[in-house]
């Protein structure tokens, strides 16, 4: 317990997701906002607010390639995170490369938080996912409209280089017939 509050835990079946993979995406101006172009809004919230209370601080570890980062959420809020009564938000970095491929991404994998209630435990209520990513500077973002190759776009772009391939090589022995 912290300053008179309860700890809690996170529930287990919200960890070890990324952003992007979590099931539930939304984008909410009162929490955290976004979409952003490379940052992932985070959103937990107490299940059982009546019993529960609300949030007075929260402590949240990720795993990243680069290696394990906490971060802190109190209830002075700052540009990137708050607590708002029964739910908090923190924005991060989204680890997105400029063609939209994870490459650094912060995975949720534990947190904590302390409630004014009492016991239970509380959720990743929702993520709203970057559109792009600057991981690699310099290079063009890209945005959710943008997809990359399908099957159908991979065999018909295949497709059409064999055509222009029999073609070359009908002209190649044409050629060789003439001279």
């Amino acid at each position: 317990m912290a300053g008179g509050g309860t700890t809690i835990n996170i529930d287990p079946a919200d960890t070890g997701t990324t952003a992007a993979a979590f099931g539930t995406h939304a984008c909410d101006p009162n929490l955290g906002g976004g979409p952003f172009q490379a940052e992932d809004v985070w959103v937990f919230a107490l299940p059982a607010a009546k019993q529960q209370g609300t949030f007075t601080s929260l402590t949240i570890e990720f795993a990243t390639e680069g290696g394990p980062v906490t971060e802190t959420i109190t209830t002075t809020p700052a540009a990137d995170r708050a607590i708002v009564g029964d739910r908090a938000w923190i924005r991060t970095p989204a680890g997105l490369s400029s063609t939209g491929e994870l490459v650094n991404p912060f995975a949720l994998t534990n947190a904590t938080a302390v409630i004014t209630g009492t016991d239970g435990t509380f959720d990743l209520a929702q993520t709203c996912p970057a559109t792009g990513g600057t991981a690699s500077p310099g290079l063009p973002a890209t945005g959710a409209g943008i997809s990359g190759p399908t099957l159908g776009k991979l065999v018909a772009g295949g497709g059409s280089l064999m055509v222009i391939g029999l073609v070359l090589l009908l002209a190649q022995r044409r050629r060789r017939f003439v001279t």
